[in-house]
């Protein structure tokens, strides 16, 4: 009897992904006052005394409420703790000394550790007040920073007023986000779910002791057995969302929330997918003398450029053109939330796979459409977003994508019957 590495028959995925998708939509809907609660946001000028920048050579005087570390700190984090004495403690994103932070708080498990959001002087003559205002939107919609610091410009100020016209400014230094959930039970969800479409992903519990291995693994997998166990494109899509999801849920707790832990193996999933469907194009078109040298040359060049873009633009620091930061903020101001780039580029390729009849060209398509499903998947591991914002996201962006495909198959058609072909 010859075993199958994933199932055959459609209809048990679909039931599986209907199955699944009841839970976690139920899931979204009791998650989502809770996400609200940690959106909370205080504001700080830069020159306000009760904001200290801490370098380990700074007194803490009495009235600092906030010290945020900065530079290379020597001091234990023990010492620091002292010198902390019940404040709250700044992890800021960018431009803070992160890993110190994070060592503090797995050394001595302090729990006042706040995400802080700050703009630097010299960033300030790029803003008008409207684009600075979506700055700070960003920082609290998209990744729920706690504390907003800012130099005292009139920018500044004018930006905080149109700020405080959508938000409510907290007077007081917001608690960190947490949350009484069990994520271990989503990990176990998270666990069956790969492995009921990819049977030796069961491996994977061995490891559940390291936790954070143990998801990071599944996940990984997951976007193998999501991609190969459904055959068309839309459950596809579906089941990547789902496993992203999952994701979320598995690591929602203190640290990913806060910023002291976060996914890891992002680049790893973005790039195990594509590479092996690649693998296997090559494969199976050159057993079919279908690939010409050219072809090779090509879809190598293409692949490899592709790959490195996606690892680029992974996490925080990817870099952005000017012509994409207006077109990011006109989809922002249109649909609040702006959707992902990469995956409105991306569907429209995934989806249009299947209309080609020509082998090479189906098979190039098909690989790019990857990069939009690891996408989808990389979206929702970004613990500390509202789950809420996450799923608006995602189903504006995949709606998108979808349309743009619709219109795409529907402008070929009418050139065929221009043209006599249909």
């Amino acid at each position: 009897m010859k075993i199958h590495i994933f199932p055959k028959n459609e209809k048990y995925v679909e039931i599986l992904i209907t199955v699944f998708s009841v839970i976690l939509l139920l899931s979204i809907f009791f998650r989502v006052p809770i996400d609200k609660e940690n959106t909370a946001v205080t504001f700080f000028f830069e020159d306000d005394s009760r904001v200290l920048f801490y370098t380990g050579n700074e007194k803490i005087e009495d009235n600092v409420e906030l010290i945020i570390p900065m530079g290379d700190i020597k001091e234990s984090p023990q010492d620091f703790l002292k010198k902390v004495n019940g404040k709250y403690v700044g992890n800021m994103e960018f431009y803070g000394t992160t890993d110190f932070v994070k060592e503090f708080y797995k050394k001595t498990g302090y729990k006042k550790i706040v995400k802080v959001h700050y703009i630097k002087p010299e960033e300030i003559p790029k803003y008008d007040a409207f684009r600075l205002f979506k700055r700070f939107w960003r920082a609290v919609v998209e990744r729920s920073v706690e504390v907003i610091v800012v130099p005292n410009s009139e920018t500044s100020v004018e930006a905080y007023k149109i700020f405080s016209n959508f938000f409510q400014v907290s007077m007081r230094i917001p608690k960190p986000d947490d949350t009484t959930w069990n994520n271990k039970i989503f990990g176990i969800l998270l666990g069956i779910y790969v492995t009921l479409q990819m049977p030796f992903a069961v491996l994977s519990f061995l490891f559940f002791k390291d936790y954070w291995f143990y998801v990071s693994l599944v996940s990984i997998l997951g976007t193998i057995g999501c991609y190969f166990s459904a055959k068309n494109n839309f459950f596809r899509i579906v089941n990547f969302a789902l496993l992203g999801i999952l994701t979320n849920f598995s690591l929602y707790s203190f640290q990913y929330l806060n910023d002291l832990e976060i996914y890891r193996g992002v680049k790893i999933s973005l790039v195990l997918l594509p590479s092996l469907l690649a693998v296997i194009i090559f494969t199976k078109l050159g057993k079919e003398n279908i690939f010409k040298k050219s072809h090779i040359i090509t879809f190598s060049i293409i692949g490899l450029l592709s790959i490195s873009y996606m690892i680029l633009r992974s996490g925080n620091y990817g870099f952005v053109t000017k012509f994409e930061e207006d077109i990011r903020l006109l989809l922002e101001n249109i649909f609040i939330v702006r959707p992902r780039t990469k995956e409105i580029i991306f569907i429209p390729i995934l989806l249009l796979s299947t209309e080609f009849e020509n082998a090479f060209t189906k098979a190039l398509f098909s690989f790019f459409g990857t990069f939009a499903l690891v996408s989808i998947f990389n979206s929702f591991c970004h613990i500390k977003a509202p789950i809420y914002v996450l799923t608006y996201r995602e189903t504006i962006t995949i709606l998108i994508g979808v349309t743009i495909y619709f219109f795409v198959v529907t402008f070929i058609k009418l050139i065929n019957i221009w043209t006599g072909k249909e």
